[in-house]
């Protein structure tokens, strides 16, 4: 499947964030496995302290990505005229920010963690970590191109406008087809309770590269699909796939996702609150970084 633009636009910012962060972890690692007790005596303490050069630096920025952050939530809520661009795209754009905002904050803090700043810090990692499960939750659940929920009847409507696509569109056989469908309905059926729904979907995510790969090989033995065609009926069978098991798993997953939110913001409003009265304190204490 091609990727748009965006897609790697953004595989390229995670590349460039990510080596800067383990540059930086490299060049400041014997400043870091100093004893605390020894580091105002080494040389490399004035630029990778808190408060120093390069410290300080990593601390603006990413708490300026840990704001950033609420970009998303304005743009969901069409706030502050912000009411362009896919949502799905915002919130990669949020997770981003949610990924590169902690590790530059733990770089911040030298691995030295005191006072109510450290509750502050350990929201901040509950918050980054919990939204990895969010960002699950969220997928699991049938949405349009632009990232807004299907409700039933979508959902519904687009996995039979998938099947019809197949079925008119590339002629396939009944054993085709049938094939196809063994790959579709695996795992579609949702277990009763939340934990056991999340299990049986990270199974079925697991196994789909070996089943998707077994549907390829399948596909290419078979003369009645042609061969330039069988990475499009793939990608067709895969969305058929996804639509199958979540449509079974809607309701469980809205659910889990409902009460991901309330597990997750307060964390998060925690955090923000605490960051601001670092920096105030910060601030009043004179550090100003370069500005």
């Amino acid at each position: 499947m091609k990727r748009s633009s965006f897609h790697v636009f953004m595989h390229v910012l995670y590349g460039v964030g990510l080596a800067f962060v383990v540059v930086a972890a490299f060049i400041g690692a014997p400043y870091y496995a100093t004893p605390l007790s020894e580091r105002p005596h080494v040389e490399m303490h004035t630029a990778f302290k808190p408060g120093g050069l390069w410290g300080h630096g990593l601390g603006v920025v990413g708490s300026a990505m840990i704001l950033l952050l609420l970009t998303y939530s304005a743009r969901k809520r069409g706030l502050v005229g912000i009411r362009f661009g896919r949502l799905s795209r915002w919130l990669d754009v949020h997770i981003f920010f949610g990924v590169m905002g902690p590790l530059l904050i733990t770089l911040h803090t030298a691995f030295k963690l005191n006072g109510i700043v450290t509750v502050s810090y350990v929201c901040m990692m509950i918050t980054a970590l919990s939204g990895v499960f969010g960002r699950y939750v969220y997928m699991q659940i049938p949405r349009d191109t632009r990232g807004h929920a299907l409700d039933l009847r979508r959902a519904g409507e687009r996995l039979a406008q998938v099947r019809s696509e197949l079925q008119e569109r590339f002629r396939l056989d009944e054993s085709a087809l049938r094939e196809i469908d063994r790959y579709a309905g695996a795992r579609a059926t949702s277990p009763a309770s939340g934990a056991r729904t999340l299990f049986a979907s990270l199974g079925a995510d697991l196994a789909q590269v070996g089943r998707t790969r077994r549907l390829r090989r399948t596909l290419r033995a078979r003369k009645s699909v042609p061969r330039a065609a069988v990475d499009e009926v793939i990608g067709l069978a895969r969305e058929q796939s996804l639509l199958t098991r979540r449509i079974a798993i809607m309701e469980t997953m809205t659910r889990l996702l409902h009460y991901w939110h309330v597990f997750h913001r307060p964390f998060a409003y925690i955090m923000i609150a605490i960051m601001f009265l670092h920096v105030g304190v910060a601030v009043a204490f004179g550090y100003r970084w370069v500005f």
